[in-house]
């Protein structure tokens, strides 16, 4: 059962996000060091290691935020045995601290040998290295010494032939169903993305110029956001992982597959490294997919954010007013949102391109200024009291309760179930029960609550009654159900004008409005049941 508001509160209809105590992450820097050799010694030459080192140093900053340290990258003769070592050693291990996230980055030779028993074991190639082992530097070694250094998240990328012999066994690991951006930030990760697999060499050129296949792809991925292939406006390591390997090797007909996983494993504790892409830096799909996200979740406040957001970048744009239309709607600014209806109804629109068909808009433009007086009602304390129910079937119900939704409270209903209201009268007097249902995707329309006899008759004093199934549908998000009472019957409600109707045409009485009360049920409809 919920419990009655304050008569004397004056809450306007909105979905008012819930203060809840959410203890931030602390953020450090998000750094990048870069090691790239073209002019090996008494190694063949590349062309691209150099140039694929500093462009992907220079996409880091550039789209994601990133900062070079203050001591030089690695390229060409600086990148000695013992420069490498150092880096780690001593420049790392004293500039780092334990709230950073740090990327590094290798392009050069690698190498592999096979040892006695069969194990294989890999190597990193510096600029001066001649041919044997003790110049090389192994990668386990070189992986361990990283591991260890004081940064919450480290991912090291490595691009040279053979280079998938940084996983060797280790269990890729894969994102749980449902993270959120702060859990995953909190636990630490040491992550690393491969260019090849152990037996596998990886192509010097590709098809973007100036880069290596897997480098190359790596910048596009982070200049473009095809990176962010969920669009929710941050890369993990494990989509950036899982965009490389799909992209490369199919780039290559799967003759180099990039590989990911973890490292140092006693260290790393199934976190992510995130790199939030800035809003100014978000292409307006981009912020659109956030905006639906932030929605879907209950994140109201960044929903807000990245609309307004969207109508700065295409006032015009359909997904822009869709979704400034959810906003207001929320807000409860129903005299926007029937500018805005009028507004989309007018377009030319693209089927499917918003979840409104040209039908759900002639009756959202008919609807909307007919029911605006009901919609402003405020929630007040009512004459009656529910308890929600959900199930497969009728026959399957139990009591679903109240829970946090991002920032509101409400209740979570899977999407191949329905869910049932069951009313009580703690009044007197009969009281007449009527609803508003708002769905997932915005549509709003009145719905037939109650059996006839207690439609017409109104729900007795101390009655129990249950509603008709309502059924969520498939899209995941929130909806609304607002549940009006009155002492008395109301023919306007019961009976609304069809869109276009011209024959009967019913008028709400604002005087009978002032006697109607109402409570509203929050809904999310989830996918992962």
């Amino acid at each position: 059962m919920t419990n009655p508001t304050n008569e004397n509160s004056d809450l306007e209809r909105k979905l008012i996000p819930v203060v809840t105590e959410i203890e931030p992450v602390e953020q450090g820097r998000s750094l990048v060091v870069v090691i790239g050799i073209n002019e090996y010694v008494h190694w063949q030459k590349l062309k691209n290691a150099v140039q694929d080192a500093v462009g992907i140093q220079q996409a880091l900053i550039d789209k994601l935020g990133f900062t070079a340290p203050n001591f030089s990258p690695l390229l060409d003769s600086a990148a000695t045995k013992m420069a490498i070592e150092s880096l780690i050693e001593d420049q790392l291990y004293n500039f780092l601290e334990e709230d950073d996230s740090l990327i590094l980055f290798f392009a050069g030779h690698g190498s592999t040998r096979v040892e006695r028993g069969g194990k294989i074991t890999g190597f990193l190639v510096p600029v001066e290295a001649d041919k044997s082992w003790s110049s090389y530097i192994k990668i386990e070694r070189f992986l361990q010494d990283i591991g260890t250094l004081r940064a919450r998240h480290i991912l090291v990328i490595l691009d040279s032939c053979f280079s998938g012999i940084a996983l060797g066994n280790a269990m890729i690991i894969h994102r749980d169903a449902i993270q959120y951006r702060e859990d995953l930030g909190k636990r630490m990760s040491r992550k690393v993305i491969t260019s090849a697999r152990y037996e596998q060499t990886a192509l010097d050129g590709g098809p973007i110029p100036g880069h290596s296949l897997f480098t190359g792809t790596l910048i596009d991925g982070i200049n473009s956001d095809k990176a962010d292939t969920d669009a929710n406006g941050f890369i993990t390591s494990f989509e950036l992982g899982h965009f490389l390997q799909s992209q490369v090797g199919n780039g290559s007909n799967q003759k180099q597959t990039p590989d990911y996983g973890t490292f140092c494993d006693d260290m790393d504790e199934r976190g992510e490294m995130v790199m939030v892409i800035p809003l100014g830096n978000q292409s307006f799909e981009q912020i659109k997919n956030r905006a639906s996200s932030t929605l879907d979740s209950g994140q109201l406040t960044t929903f807000k954010e990245l609309v307004e957001q969207l109508i700065l970048l295409k006032p015009s744009s359909p997904k822009a007013l869709y979704l400034e239309y959810r906003l207001v709607v929320i807000e409860g600014n129903f005299e926007k949102a029937n500018l805005i209806i009028d507004r989309l109804s007018q377009l030319n629109l693209v089927k499917g391109i918003i979840p409104f068909s040209e039908n759900a808009l002639w009756e959202l433009k008919n609807n909307l200024p007919y029911w605006m007086p009901v919609l402003k009602i405020n929630e007040i304390e009512s004459s009656i009291d529910f308890t929600v129910l959900t199930g497969k079937n009728s026959a399957s119900l139990e009591p679903v309760y109240e829970q946090a939704i991002g920032e509101v409270q409400g209740y979570s209903i899977s999407n191949n179930a329905i869910f049932q209201v069951c009313l009580k009268n703690i009044t007197n007097f009969p009281v007449y029960v009527y609803a508003i249902q708002i769905t997932p995707s915005g549509f709003l329309d009145s719905v037939i609550l109650l059996k006839s006899q207690a439609m017409l008759n109104g729900l007795m004093p101390e009655t129990i009654e249950l509603t008709y199934p309502f059924t969520p549908g498939q899209e995941p998000g929130i909806g609304e159900i607002r549940l009006f009472t009155s002492p008395q019957k109301l023919e306007w409600f019961m009976f609304p004008p069809k869109p276009g109707a011209k024959d009967y045409l019913p008028t709400i009485d604002v005087n009978e409005i002032k006697n109607m009360k109402m409570r509203s049920i929050i809904y999310r409809v989830e996918t992962n049941f």
